[in-house]
Order: C-alpha cells, then structure tokens, then sequence
C-alpha cells in the first residue's frame, strides 16, 4: 500500500488545493487570499511575518480567539456525479419510468382481472387463422359449386364466416401487438436504467472530494519601538476520500444488460412479425370488400365475365390466406422465443437482479492534521539610506497523516474499530521549521501609501518516511504582495513565485489573488476578492466578506465560491468556503 501521501499538502493547509499561503483569518479569504503585504495585524504570522513591524504603531495589541475557517474542494465533481442520481430526469427519475408490472400482466396475463396472456393470445389468433382457412375454403367451394356466394351444398353464410373470422383476428393482432408494444417499451426502460446507472457509478472514478477545516486558536500581535513580537497556535485538518473503481464488479451488471438487450431485440422482433401479421390480415379484409357483385354485370350471376372475376377472387383470397398463414407462423415464432426467453438474470417473465458482493473496487480515504506552533519577531532596518521591516517566525509542527486503502467489501470490518483504525495506519511527526519575510513601506503614493513583501514558507527542506513507506518532502514556498493603502480603502495583489506541487489530490497551483476592502473608521469593513490558479484552467474564484469591530472587537465573517450560475450550484462549490473571526485590536 505504498501510496504517495498527503503530507505536504497537510503543510500547505489543504489537501486538495496544495497552498501553502491560505490563511484561516477572514480578511485574507475575503480579498482572494492576499496578505503579503495586507495581512490583519492578528494574522501576519500566516502571511509575512514582517509585516509585524511594517504595519507600524496605529495598534499595540491585536489578537484572534479564536478564526475558524471550513472549506470544500471538489474540483474532480464528485458532487457533479451524485447529482446524475436526483436531477431531474437523472437515474432516479428513469427508475420511476419503469412499470414492472405492466411487463409482466403484458407478457404472462392477469388471470384475476381477465387479461389473457401473450401464450392466450396467440392461441386465439391461432384459432382465427383456421376459422378464415375454412370460411376461405367454403367460399371456394361455393364458387366451384355453382358460381354464387349464398347458402347453397350446406357451405352455410360463407362470406359472414369469413367476415366473422377476419374481425376476430384483426381484434387479437392488435391486442397481441398493444402487449407486445409494452413488453417492447418497459425492456427498452430496464436496458436504459441499467446502462445509466452503470454510467453514473463509473463517473466516479478516482475522482477526490475534500473537506478542510482550519483554526487560529490563538494569535497575537505586540507591536512596539524596535523589536516585535507575536504568538501564533493554529491548526489545519482535512479529510480526503477517493474511489478507484474495478471493472470486474460490473461483470454482473453487464449481463444484466446482455439479457435486457437481448429481450428488448427479441420484442422488436415480435414487433415486426406482428407488423406482418395485421398487414396480412388487412389484406384479407379489403379483399373481401372488393368481392365481385353480380349486379354490376349484364348477365348477372350467369355473366361469364363475373363468373371469371369470382374465381380469380378466389384465387387471390386462397393467396392472401396464405400469406396470414405465413405471417402467423412467424408471430408464433417470435412470441415462443420471448415469452421463453432465459437469460443469465431474466427468466420466466421477472428480473432476478444479481448479488452484487465480493466487491474489488476500493476506496481511499486520508486524513491529515498540522498544529504551529509560532513565535513572530520583527524589527525596522535602514539599509544604504532605505528602511525596511524583516520578521522570521521559527515554528514547530507537529504532523498527524491518516491513510487507508480498502475494498468497498472490508468497509464494515475496517470502521468496527476505528481507534485502532486509525492508530494502524498514521503517521505522526514532530518538526521544526520557519518562515521568513521582508516588506517596504513607501508613503505619500497616490493619496497612500504603497506597501510590498515578500515571504518564504519552511525555509528549511525537510524529508519524511511515513508509516506505508512513501517520502514526503517540503520545500521552500515563495510569494510576493503588494497594497495601496488609504484611511479607506485597501487594494492588494499576491502572486506565487513558486508552483506548489500536488500530492495525494489536487493538481499544482500558482495563485494570483487580487482584493480590496473599505474601512469605516474600523468600525464596519467590507471586503472582496478574486483569486485563481495560473497552473490549471477554469479555477477563478471570487470572495466577499464583512467585518462589525466596534472599539476594535468584533465579529468578521466571510464566504468564497466559484463565479457560476447558481442553477448549477455544484460547480459553485467545488471550490468554496466560510471563516468565522473573532478578533480584538488596540
């Protein structure tokens, strides 16, 4: 079960969007994860630790008791596959289509409400096509008996037999091809439901769906004349789960859809002969319309031209009885072989769906948790005639990484005990590690003041062995950022200058965020942003968010998602979120 691990993105807050620069504070998320160089006081250990000392004197104390941060990140559409199942018209819909019983009473009968069976029918049928081979008969003996159609050598009312026995059989063809039609439409329903449904669970194939939730237990920022200092405990756990889908437990399933196929084509087929079958006997019917009246012919019944045109009626109404016949056989043909059909899971008329165990399909869960511990110290340095701020924040972390790969069969006995579970198969790592950064404040630009950073995550490339084998390594992370500042307004651009790679999940990111907020005598800010990620397509997310600090206490809330049409609220949030803050700043 060696599997590459999702250690670094546990360092990088999330394990699905392999960053290291999310912060769990409101300001950041609201103005697309900046805050290189625009960072609350409370939150620059998560960002640039320099900014403790840039941010300059207007506070003495800030602090966060404490920011909860809770994200989802289902860029592969897990949610998108489920969704197949309840839309409209999904998978769950095409079942309700399905009327089983109709199937049934169509094939086999009611015997409790009178309705004959398809065997009954065509026994009928069978009956009719003999009564008009006599009424037929008859007729042709009359004629060479002596040239009329009337009661004459016992023949008895030979065209009323016939008429009889022709509005029978139109009666049982439509009856027969009325069930044949349903049997038809409800195996056509079975093999699209089937196949749907086989297409919907295969759509989530090692597809990955992801939560995070993230906490800033404490942070707190003590500005002051030469060296700054704060403290920072926070935490980021997420859990990931995966499922990598094994053919082999489609087997059943598509001989399921070999029998519905192969029934359906049986009915098609019954379908055809039934076709020919009414054709055949609507010919016998307008033939029978078409029977030579003597009172069109001089010489009557005697007229040697109508005693012609009445054998060659004959003739031709002996024919078309032949072709019923031939018709008949065929129904008969195709009616035995689907009311007889056995398949592998279809037999006598129902559906023995099959036993769907022994599963080999498996599915691939990781759970991942780091707690920093952080202490920020910076200063202001002049350097050839420029000042700057530069802050290092040494921390230590201590990393907690679940993982487990087991067939959807263990399921049950793996969860039975889940403390041991998890104890079996984690990893738990203490490190040390540290972050550093600079940033420069130029005044007087543009009615403001412009700001700039820039900051090095785990400055120190470490390598670790997990329980299942596998190395994980962290690696320096590099961003730049800057802000224009006003006593209202706050722009701010973050760039990544390092491409972050992915490891269990997730794909590689360079985020470019861009945010802005307005600032009411720090009593009511209100915040958004746009952040995406230059290494893929399609990852634009916007965010917005509020804060309420009256006296500088206060409550900040804020949301992210991705810009989509709300009717397709799954792709809204595959990447989306919410913090909750709690902060105080004097």
């Amino acid at each position: 079960m060696k599997k590459t691990l999702l250690a670094l993105s546990v360092i990088a807050a999330s394990a699905a969007q392999a960053t290291p620069f999310t912060g769990n504070d409101a300001k950041s998320n609201a103005m697309g994860n900046t805050g290189v160089a625009s960072a609350a006081l409370s939150s620059v250990h998560s960002f640039n630790p320099a900014l403790l000392s840039a941010l300059g004197r207007e506070s003495s104390f800030a602090m966060t008791l404490p920011s909860f941060r809770f994200s989802i990140d289902d860029s592969d559409g897990v949610i998108t596959s489920g969704k197949a199942f309840t839309d409209e018209g999904g998978t769950i819909d095409q079942f309700e289509t399905i009327d089983a019983d109709a199937f049934s009473v169509a094939v086999f009968g009611d015997v409790d409400a009178g309705i004959d069976s398809m065997e009954d029918v065509l026994t009928n049928i069978g009956t009719d096509v003999t009564d008009l081979n006599t009424a037929i008969n008859n007729v042709n003996a009359d004629i060479d008996d002596d040239g009329q159609l009337n009661d004459s050598a016992g023949s008895g009312d030979n065209l009323g037999d016939l008429n009889s026995a022709s509005t029978s059989l139109n009666t049982n063809t439509g009856t027969l091809d009325d069930k044949t039609s349903t049997a038809n439409s409800e195996a056509v329903n079975l093999d699209r439901v089937v196949q749907s449904t086989k297409t919907d669970f295969q759509s989530f194939d090692e597809k990955a769906f992801s939560l995070g939730l993230g906490a800033d237990f404490i942070s707190v920022s003590l500005p002051r004349d030469g060296y700054s200092f704060g403290l920072n405990i926070s935490n980021n756990t997420t859990v990931g789960a995966k499922v990598f889908l094994n053919n082999n437990d489609f087997n059943e399933i598509d001989l399921l859809l070999d029998d519905l196929t192969a029934l359906t084509n049986q009915s098609t087929e019954l379908s055809g002969s039934m076709v020919d079958l009414s054709g055949a006997n609507q010919a016998i019917t307008d033939h029978i319309g078409n029977l030579p009246d003597p009172n069109d012919y001089p010489g009557g019944q005697a007229d040697a031209d109508y005693q012609n045109d009445l054998q060659a009626w004959g003739d031709q109404l002996d024919t078309l009885y032949t072709n019923l016949d031939t018709a008949q056989q065929d129904v008969n043909t195709e009616q035995d072989a689907l009311v007889n059909y056995n398949g592998t899971y279809y037999s006598n008329g129902e559906v023995d769906a099959p036993a769907l165990e022994n599963f080999e399909s498996e599915l691939e869960i990781i759970g991942a948790s780091v707690t920093e511990f952080g202490v920020t110290i910076a200063r202001d340095f002049e350097y050839m005639g420029e000042s700057f701020s530069a802050g290092v924040t040494p921390k230590l972390v201590s990393l907690n990484i679940f993982e487990k790969r087991f067939t959807i069969e263990e399921a049950e006995d793996e969860f039975g005990d889940t403390a041991t579970l998890i104890e079996e198969n984690s990893t738990n790592v203490i490190t040390a590690n540290v972050d550093v950064g600079v940033a420069k404040n130029w005044p007087d630009v543009l009615n403001g003041q412009v700001r700039g950073g820039l900051v090095i995550k785990d400055l120190i490339p470490q390598t670790f062995e997990t329980t299942s084998g596998a190395d994980v390594s962290i690696g320096p992370k590099m961003r730049v950022g800057g802000a224009h500042m006003t006593r209202w307004t706050t722009l701010a651009a973050d760039l990544d200058i390092t491409e972050n790679q992915p490891l269990k999940y997730g794909v590689p990111t360079r985020y470019l965020g861009l945010g802005a907020e307005f600032n009411a005598y720090n009593w009511f800010k209100l915040r958004g942003g746009y952040r995406n990620n230059l290494s893929v397509e399609d990852s634009h997310v916007v965010s917005a968010g509020f804060g309420f600090t009256p006296w500088g206490v206060g409550l900040d809330l804020t949301g992210w998602f991705k810009p989509k049409s709300f009717d397709d609220w799954d792709e809204v949030i595959q990447d989306a979120g919410m913090v909750a803050q709690f902060s105080m700043e004097f």
